[in-house]
């Protein structure tokens, strides 16, 4: 991203007190009520956008490219339920899948029943097993059943199917995009954030998932189109998952990541 630095500068000395503006008590005021209720707004749109902020980040340092969904039949409403659930997954998951890494969020649907998405690595198709070589998907299909019940439970992974990428006759596999995923993901960590759990996290992740400090640059002071023809550039073999300028051409962003060119769509 790239944006104007400003800097502020005091126009007088703040130790001096002639310099202040006199406080005045407003506590107990309507102003004041208001004031703590728009502070608090805006602390949890902060918390919200920082949360998905982290997610999308360990999302895309990971390189986890396909995604898991899990779900009920039964109309579970108990979030506790849900997270014990998932709890005891990752541990069927990580005997069966050695190194198996997520990053996970819990969205509740319009009828109040809770599901959990997670970003994963992308399955093999088949698994050997116990009962034999069986596909990935069907395996961790019985492996969530055998948490949640049979038949009351199912589960989707996508990553594996041909979807079209907005040019006509080109497609991509869904599972190649990770800006797209981490933003599918993460944006349930946002929706109906304010009647959230308080206290409890709608999000999380496997351990040893770690996120890349930003570096930071200055520049010298030039036209915007200047500073991205001159800081930016595609990678070779990458190819770009998100460009804008901001409103009143303040900022510009390019997100580019690794992945393959499109190929012609199968013939029908």
């Amino acid at each position: 991203m790239a944006w104007p630095k400003k800097i502020y500068v005091p126009l007088g000395d703040w130790d001096d007190p002639e310099v202040r503006a006199p406080e005045i008590d407003q506590s107990d005021t309507l102003e004041a009520k208001e004031r703590e209720a728009e502070r608090k707004r805006l602390a949890l749109e902060r918390s919200a956008a920082r949360a998905k902020r982290t997610c999308r980040y360990k999302i895309k340092s990971a390189g986890v490219a396909s995604l898991l969904t899990l779900t009920y039949r039964d109309n579970v409403k108990d979030f506790d339920k849900v997270r014990a659930d998932w709890a005891s997954m990752l541990r069927k998951l990580r005997r069966a899948l050695p190194g198996f890494r997520a990053v996970f969020a819990f969205e509740r649907q319009d009828r109040g029943a809770w599901h959990v998405h997670a970003a994963i690595d992308k399955l093999p198709t088949h698994l050997d097993t116990v009962d034999g070589r069986v596909r990935s998907w069907d395996y961790l299909r019985r492996l969530w059943q055998s948490v949640v019940g049979k038949d009351n439970g199912n589960i989707d992974v996508d990553g594996h199917r041909r979807t079209r990428h907005g040019v006509p006759g080109k497609y991509h596999r869904s599972g190649e995009s990770l800006a797209k995923l981490a933003g599918y993901v993460s944006k349930y960590l946002t929706k109906d954030h304010a009647d959230g759990i308080e206290g409890r996290n709608r999000w999380g992740s496997t351990q040893g998932i770690e996120v890349a400090k930003p570096v930071t640059y200055d520049m010298p002071q030039m036209p915007l189109h200047e500073l991205v023809a001159l800081a930016f550039a595609v990678p070779d073999g990458h190819r770009i998952a998100a460009h804008k300028v901001g409103r009143w051409g303040k900022f510009w962003m390019l997100s580019t990541e690794p992945g393959n060119e499109a190929v012609e769509a199968p013939e029908s």
